[in-house]
């Protein structure tokens, strides 16, 4: 709907806090910039407040860039990356890496921790006066009914409540992770925790309604901070299906039999998101190994490459490094399976990552490794997607039955189309507009603190 068509009378106003938009390097861009695209095309006026600069905004974000409130962080702190040095060149397979490097990369670590130890609530916190000042700046006249700010990183927070408390509006918290009493990957001392979850009682207090991505972190947030917590799933976003590449990379020395291609696209955290058991995994098939290759996308501080030269399948593994969505999307068309690499452990069980709502998308088997009760391995299991294993004598048992499934049929069979209904953006983001307008019309429901 063009901005000439609307009511201002009766149009719902929303702004939408999201320090990440696409195309930047993360996934957690898409959830808060479909649903502003959806609000707008559903007669929504909207405007998102983001740290992505607007040469960072690709077409994928599906918003009218002049509705986008660019605010970048100031001052500028070092980038609490991946060490470059760990990256793979070029797309070549896992090459072993020097002493020296290890050192490095492990200095960098301890400087990375005790940084993110330090930044409260997150890397992000130089981000909050800039966005208030650039908020203020651009607004003008122009005041949302409704404030709904998408975290991690919860920087974001702190700035839907500042803006709400400062125009008298409602605000909603959308959790991707949980924050003070997730699992979160980096915080690791307990008075750290203890100030995290002080300052979200805090930013809580205010808060309208909180929604969450499953039911399990749904009832965490009821039962810590005593809010009204909703669930609505990540969904598919539909785009154009790609077809494979007429230059997926072969794996070399095999002759007459068929090749089996993984990808896996994300981050990795060791501990976590281990690579470890598909390794090891495939390292059982003896000299059908080689007939086996795992493409790694994403930034990993070096864990594939160690995890593969212990296992001995070093020649197996490509590791990319970061790529962009799109690139990201060809190499799950490309494979003939994906790999989710999940924490394995009750407290992830609520755990649903935007990732596995791609992998639904291309159509690809999934091989989940993670907490085999949570909710992303009984969508898996339920909707007929893919298999959950954890044990390296499993995996290595389904890699053989794929691999002989594609010597016969000469691929690895697509996931039905009818597994994916119900899962698409739309089919989530409709009661969420419902719920943000139960909230701009509502008295404000404020946690227990």
């Amino acid at each position: 709907m063009t901005d000439h068509q609307r009511d201002p009378a009766s149009t719902p106003r929303l702004l939408v806090v999201s320090y990440h938009l696409p195309s930047a390097e993360t996934v957690a861009a898409s959830r808060p910039a479909a649903l502003a695209a959806f609000a707008d095309e559903h007669g929504w006026d909207v405007r998102i407040l983001t740290a992505t600069g607007a040469d960072r905004v690709g077409e994928s974000a599906r918003f009218p860039r002049v509705r986008v409130i660019h605010a970048p962080p100031s001052p500028r702190l070092p980038r609490l990356g991946s060490d470059p040095d760990m990256s793979s060149s070029a797309g070549g397979p896992a090459r072993r890496v020097s002493r020296l490097t290890w050192l490095k990369a492990g200095v960098k670590g301890s400087v990375r921790r005790a940084g993110l130890e330090l930044l409260v609530p997150d890397p992000q916190v130089n981000w909050i006066r800039p966005a208030l000042r650039a908020f203020g700046r651009a607004a003008g006249d122009w005041r949302p009914d409704v404030v709904l700010a998408s975290a991690p990183p919860f920087s974001g927070f702190l700035v839907a409540a500042a803006i709400a408390r400062r125009l008298g509006v409602p605000w909603v918290a959308d959790y991707r992770d949980l924050w003070s009493v997730g699992n979160d990957y980096w915080v690791r001392s307990s008075l750290r925790r203890a100030i995290d979850e002080k300052l979200e009682r805090r930013v809580l207090r205010s808060v309208t309604r909180c929604v969450t991505v499953s039911q399990p972190l749904a009832e965490t947030l009821r039962s810590t901070f005593g809010v009204d917590a909703r669930v609505v799933m990540n969904g598919i976003d539909r785009r154009p299906v790609l077809s494979r590449s007429v230059d997926v990379r072969p794996v070399s020395g095999v002759r007459g039999e068929a090749t089996l291609t993984l990808a896996y696209t994300g981050h990795l955290y060791g501990g976590r998101r281990d690579p470890g058991p598909l390794l090891a995994a495939i390292a059982l098939l003896g000299d059908d190994a080689a007939r086996v290759h795992v493409v790694f996308a994403g930034e990993d501080d070096g864990i594939v490459r160690a995890a593969a030269e212990r296992a001995g399948v070093a020649d197996c593994v490509t590791v990319l490094g970061y790529v962009t969505p799109e690139k990201s999307w060809q190499i799950q068309a490309d494979a003939d399976v994906l790999v989710q690499l999940m924490w394995n452990d009750p407290r992830d069980a609520g755990t649903v990552t935007g990732k596995m709502f791609d992998y639904f998308q291309a159509r690809r088997p999934i091989l989940l490794l993670g907490y085999e009760h949570g909710v992303a391995a009984n969508l898996v299991r339920e909707r007929g997607v893919g298999v959950v294993h954890n044990e390296p004598a499993a995996i290595a048992a389904q890699l053989r039955e794929w691999l002989g499934v594609k010597q016969q049929a000469g691929a690895v069979p697509p996931v039905p189309p009818r597994a994916l209904d119900g899962l698409f953006r739309e089919d989530q983001f409709g009661p969420y507009l419902q719920l943000l307008r139960e909230a701009a019309d509502g008295p404000a429901r404020t946690g227990r603190g």
